[in-house]
């Protein structure tokens, strides 16, 4: 009987990219200001991009009323899970 191969593809969960996450903040607090090698060069520019992702939004692009407000909370931290799950509640 032959046995099926694993998918080259696992699944990474959200805990693993968390991980990988803090890990990368870890090394980025160790690498010094001086150091212009590659690999500290894209370590700084992932630190930029998750700062630009967790900071708020211009005041131009920012919603001016409580709905557009929750609008874009949810479609940002919840998506069509979160709709789904409010459609399915009804």
């Amino acid at each position: 009987m032959q046995q099926r191969p694993r998918s080259p593809h696992t699944p990474i969960r959200w805990l693993h990219q968390l991980a990988n996450l803090m890990a990368q903040v870890s090394r980025a607090e160790r690498i010094s200001s001086g150091d212009e090698s590659l690999q500290a060069r894209r370590l700084r520019q992932r630190m930029a991009l998750a700062q630009r992702l967790l900071d708020p939004l211009p005041a131009p692009l920012r919603p001016t009323t409580w709905q557009e407000t929750t609008l874009w909370t949810a479609l940002r931290w919840g998506g069509l899970g979160l709709v789904l799950a409010l459609w399915l509640k009804r």
